[in-house]
């Protein structure tokens, strides 16, 4: 299904479902698909008879030149600026400006979504010097395009979800949010959490949010040399992947607990940052809105995810999209009590569970935090 025409043979088929949307991914590159499977066990599965989303992915280390598509049409389409091609229900992207090395392609058939992915891996001899697994950091960032991103799109659209860069924890039914860019402390302060209480991991990096409730996005844990360090011997069991990532400065691990897709209500929403001393300020909600809407921004998935759903804003254009997404963030933040997080790194990550604890708990009273 979804006209593989531009694939080589053999071609690899797998299913992924998150939150009831079903997608079917048909790769020419076996090695991509079983690392897309040990990346998300959760959510791989059999092929879909009748899948929400098709998806299909090329893979090719044949030389190419840039700026050339690699796919084929069966339509008159129209120059859309220098990087664009459009018809009634297709367009091709064969020269995006993220990766030059990627080209898309988003059209309907038969009443099916189906979005075309092209790869041509022609890494330089620096990109190999830098990142000497390089093939499979490759595959770590082609997840994105080829499973996460269509999910999200058709979520946002479908259900109005938007897409916040945040981690959770959860007591029961009640989550922490820790919102913020790259850097921040976010998973870092997620792990010291999980290890001194109770509370469960909702998500690590991305989660969904309706306004009312958040939905976790299932993923690995990613950590650096400077989180680990901060964590000291508070792990609570977190297990290395085995899975080679790519990634350079950061090791991947498995939550002990596992995760879910299970939605919780938010109950207390911080916006760290790291500073020569420690604080806790609360912030008035208008402004908690636009500073996360403005970390949505920095953060290089969801810029890429904006990036990649612009082209489809293009072709398949919701009037209404674009003020639901930001409605979503304005009740987000004026019903979740919301806070300015400092971390003082020399003082480590004890300090700032105990202040996340005591706000949990009386969200309404200033705590004297000790410089």
């Amino acid at each position: 299904m979804g006209n593989n025409e531009f694939l080589q043979d053999p071609v690899k088929s797998i299913g992924f479902q998150m939150y009831d949307v079903t997608l079917n991914l048909n790769c020419d590159n076996a090695e991509l698909v079983e690392y897309l499977e040990s990346l998300m066990p959760g959510l791989s599965k059999p092929t879909f008879a009748s899948p929400d989303l098709v998806v299909n992915a090329r893979w090719t280390d044949e030389p190419h030149e840039r700026g050339v598509s690699l796919f084929p049409s069966s339509k008159n389409l129209n120059g859309i600026g220098k990087r664009m091609q459009m018809a009634k229900d297709e367009l091709v992207w064969f020269d995006t400006h993220r990766d030059k090395d990627m080209q898309l392609r988003f059209r309907r058939e038969n009443g099916k979504t189906i979005f075309d992915v092209a790869y041509c891996y022609q890494p330089s001899q620096k990109k190999l010097v830098k990142y000497p697994d390089f093939k499979h950091k490759k595959y770590f960032d082609l997840a994105r395009y080829l499973v996460f991103f269509p999910i999200a799109w058709h979520l946002e659209r479908t259900r109005g979800w938007a897409l916040i860069h945040a981690s959770a924890v959860a007591e029961n039914d009640r989550a922490v949010m820790i919102a913020g860019p790259g850097g921040a402390g976010k998973t870092t302060t997620c792990v010291a959490l999980i290890a001194k209480t109770n509370m469960k991991l909702l998500t690590e990096n991305l989660l969904f949010c309706d306004g009312n409730r958040i939905y976790p996005v299932i993923e690995p844990l990613r950590l650096t040399d400077e989180s680990l360090a901060l964590l000291g011997d508070n792990l609570h069991g977190l297990e290395t992947i085995s899975v080679p990532n790519g990634l350079r400065t950061k090791t991947m691990y498995w939550s002990p607990e596992g995760q879910s897709l299970s939605s919780a209500t938010p109950a207390i929403l911080f916006i760290p940052q790291f500073s020569q001393h420690s604080f806790v300020e609360p912030i008035q909600s208008e402004i908690a809105c636009e500073q996360i809407y403005a970390m949505n921004r920095l953060t290089l998935e969801l810029n890429d995810y904006y990036w990649y759903t612009a082209g489809l804003d293009v072709l398949w254009p919701s009037p209404g999209n674009a003020q639901k997404q930001l409605e979503v963030l304005q009740k987000l933040s004026a019903n979740t009590p919301c806070y300015s997080l400092g971390i003082n790194k020399s003082a480590g990550v004890a300090p700032v569970v105990d202040q996340i604890l005591y706000y949990m708990d009386s969200p309404t009273t200033v705590l004297e935090v000790k410089q």
